[in-house]
């Protein structure tokens, strides 16, 4: 009985415990399925934190930078970036590289020119890269694209190259030589500057002519670079013929340019340039040639890039080539030079001398035309020091008479006489000027000087009538005064030119805007101003406050007023901290006494370390209505001239050095 009931209890526990083991997988099936939802920090207060040692490493180097295998650059410092196991040694050439603790990691390093290799070395794997260092030769080249040009042109090629590199350019089976623009000898050694050169496409060409890309390449310090172009195609011609033979005198300056296609000059001026000139220099021995002025051209233009701008110039039948537009600069948008259509103009010209009288500023010569051809405007027997290489600075005015010389004129009726009393002329002559085959080609008018170089001025204009109508300064002297400058001034116009303003701000010291050179060169006007209304002299400003003044604007003003002197007030800045000094700098051969005896004046101050008395091409000192001169008052870059610069006591002592000169000039004027 007893075993009986002992099976029994056994059974049951059995049967118990095989309900629970079913009961729990039955839960724990569950809970795997749909597993309860708890907030972590059930977790944390019930577990310890541990991390797993167990985990397996990154068995790949991850490279964030750079991205690809093989790059080009041309900075000479680079810096790798990437990601790795910290656990796991990173090497690169052999040289371990140091890791932070989430395993991130950079590693910088010089380049040497051209391929540099590396290997990084990551648990067992080795990852190569090659980065090539370009040094920069050549940094920007003109044409790059592809480009069609009319036949006949002659354009510009430009390489912007380091400075004191050999740059060539390949075109048409001839290769030239890149000649660097003037800015290069102000600046250092491995700056960038322009090379410039010109090629000339055939002008009888039939058909479009498709030419090899032009190969650009530069040689500095033994690391050469070469660029392509895009293909430049020559279109075929499409020449005016010329319907009249005698359209082109024979002998002189003049270009046959043919006959049909006609320029007129719609701007207040247009300087004048070398015909097909491979540069845009301006010299004083170019006149400009005034509002109105007609004359045919050639249907092709020269071009010229320089500084990144590409300029388009009409070549005129009397030898000049003009801007076809033109920047009012710190303004960008181009301004007509010229107005162009068909027609024809007359074959010859005819003058008469209307008027010549001294209205106290001026002689005024005035001149009936038949039409208004070009003329040209030479301070006759003038030398200079080296044209050639655009020098033209002289050691003093010398030319003892002017030639105003009429293109195309063949009559000029009339005379000049009577001039024991006036203040410039001694005598006047009309000389035939006459061509290869003995008939006269222009006229020229040369007004003789009463003192050798005492020329003040000039500028010439059509009236309402139609009139050519020029203008000669008057000389204005000073005499002895009580003042303090010993002067009295009073009667001669001065007008200071304050360069730069508003948003064309100048060079920048280190102050940066608030002491910009638009700002000291009005504060230094200013006082310069003050100072010469203590001599009685009429004084104007080209501007006042800082608002901008462009180069149209300043020369207008200057025209208008008529001054008998113009000083420009400018400071200097370059590249360098080193250059420094004051410079006195004229373009035209009657600006130079003027110059001249401001740049002594200065020297004797012991200002500046350094003082340049020189020829510029300065926009504002090719204005031909009085003598001109620019003054740079010391360097902005340069710490020593910008303490001055900022300096009240220099200041007043700068403005007064000037004023001394401007008061010398009038009181020894002829």
């Amino acid at each position: 009985m007893q075993k009986n009931i002992n099976k029994i209890i056994l059974a049951v526990i059995i049967s118990v415990a095989l309900a629970f083991a079913v009961a729990t997988g039955i839960i724990l099936l569950l809970k795997f399925n749909n597993p309860p939802v708890l907030q972590s920090s059930y977790f944390s207060n019930i577990l310890p934190t541990y991390t797993s040692t167990t985990s397996e490493p990154e068995e790949k180097l991850i490279m964030t930078y750079p991205s690809e295998n093989n790059i080009t650059v041309i900075d000479p410092s680079f810096t790798f970036t990437g990601n790795s196991n910290v656990n796991i040694p990173l090497s690169v050439n052999g040289q371990i590289i140091d890791l932070s603790e989430n395993g991130s990691f950079s590693y910088s390093t010089e380049l040497k020119i051209g391929k540099n290799t590396f290997d990084f070395l990551y648990n067992g794997i080795t990852y190569t890269y090659t980065v090539n260092y370009r040094y920069v030769v050549i940094q920007d080249y003109s044409p790059s694209l592809a480009q069609s040009y009319s036949s006949g042109t002659q354009f510009v090629v430009s390489v912007t190259a380091r400075n004191k590199s050999n740059v060539t350019a390949n075109f048409g089976g001839k290769t030239i030589n890149l000649t660097a623009n003037e800015d290069s000898k102000a600046k250092l050694e491995d700056a960038f500057v322009v090379f410039s050169g010109t090629f000339r496409l055939p002008s009888d060409n039939y058909t479009d002519i498709a030419y090899n890309p032009i190969v650009f390449t530069a040689t500095y310090k033994g690391i050469t670079e070469t660029f392509k172009s895009g293909k430049i195609t020559c279109k075929k011609s499409n020449l005016v013929k010329d319907n009249d033979a005698s359209a082109t005198p024979k002998g002189g300056q003049y270009l046959n340019v043919g006959s049909g296609k006609i320029t007129e000059i719609i701007h207040y001026n247009a300087e004048t340039f070398a015909p097909y000139s491979t540069n845009d220099w301006s010299n004083p021995t170019y006149n400009y040639l005034p509002k109105g002025t007609v004359d045919y051209s050639s249907t092709e233009y020269v071009y010229h890039k320089s500084n990144g701008e590409t300029k388009k110039y009409a070549v005129l039948r009397c030898g000049r080539q003009v801007y076809v537009s033109r920047k009012d600069k710190p303004h960008t948008e181009d301004i007509p030079v010229v107005k162009e259509s068909i027609g024809t103009l007359p074959d010859h010209n005819e003058l008469e001398i209307a008027s010549f009288e001294n209205n106290g500023n001026h002689t005024v010569l005035t001149l009936n035309t038949m039409w208004k051809a070009p003329f040209y405007f030479d301070l006759a027997q003038q030398t200079y020091t080296n044209p050639p290489r655009q020098d033209f600075s002289v050691n003093q005015a010398e030319f003892t008479y002017i030639d105003i010389t009429f293109c195309y004129g063949t009559v000029l009726n009339g005379e000049i006489a009577n001039l024991q009393n006036n203040p410039l002329f001694s005598s006047a002559q009309i000389i035939n000027n006459y061509g290869d085959n003995g008939v006269i080609r222009d006229i020229t008018l040369r007004l003789t000087l009463k003192n050798k170089g005492a020329f003040y001025g000039w500028d010439a204009s059509y009236n309402s009538d139609g009139q050519l109508v020029f203008e000669f300064l008057n000389p204005k002297k000073a005499s002895p005064s009580d003042n303090s400058y010993k002067a009295d001034l009073t009667g001669i116009k001065i007008l200071i030119d304050v360069g730069h303003g508003g948003k064309d701000t100048g060079a920048l010291g280190t102050n940066g805007v608030s002491h910009s050179e638009a700002k000291q060169n009005l504060l230094l006007s200013k006082i310069i101003a003050s100072e010469l209304l203590k001599t009685g002299a009429t004084v104007y400003l080209t501007r006042s406050d800082d608002t901008t003044s462009s180069t149209d604007d300043r020369t207008k003003i200057l025209k208008s007023l008529k001054p008998d002197l113009c000083i420009a007030i400018h400071h200097n800045c370059s590249d360098a901290s080193y250059p420094n000094g004051f410079d006195s700098l004229y373009f035209t051969p009657f600006s130079q006494k003027a110059a001249s005896i401001i740049y002594k004046n200065t020297t004797a101050t012991g200002l500046y370390q350094k003082y340049n008395l020189g020829w510029h091409y300065y926009y504002t000192a090719r204005v031909t209505n009085c003598p001109v001169v620019l003054t740079e008052n010391g360097y902005m870059s340069n710490r020593n001239d910008y303490q001055n610069i900022l300096s009240e006591e220099s200041n007043i002592k700068k403005a007064k050095s000037i004023v001394n000169g401007i008061v010398e000039y009038f009181l020894n004027i002829k």
